[in-house]
């Protein structure tokens, strides 16, 4: 059975090849993409992936808070955090929040 994907980014060039990683993945499905965090929290609740790749620094709701708030809802969904930064307080803020880990986004 595939690991069901949704992938939370503002920045559409960012987003779209997330999508294609994940749709050329064989044991992944890609189950839903939300352009911000306000996007995520009304849409994950109804399809409940297994694996959530949620950028940090989305405007709005980030996904720090984001994580918080769907991770204590749902805590068998699991959320690697997606950042362009090293910063270790933001890193440490998200797993704090429930994120399982985190990728740098310029990570071949």
């Amino acid at each position: 059975m595939p690991i069901a994907v949704s992938i939370v980014e503002d920045k559409t060039d960012i987003r779209l090849a997330l999508e294609q990683i994940v749709n050329m993945a064989d044991d992944f499905v890609l189950v839903a993409s939300y352009r911000s965090g306000e996007e995520a929290l009304q849409g994950i609740p109804g399809m409940l992936p297994d694996i959530v790749l949620m950028d940090i620094n989305l405007g709005g709701i980030n996904g720090i808070e984001c994580v918080k708030y769907l991770k204590g809802e749902y805590p068998a969904v699991k959320f690697m955090m997606c950042t362009v930064y090293e910063e270790d307080e933001q890193i440490f803020e998200a797993l704090r929040a429930g994120a399982s880990g985190y990728i740098l986004k310029k990570t071949p």
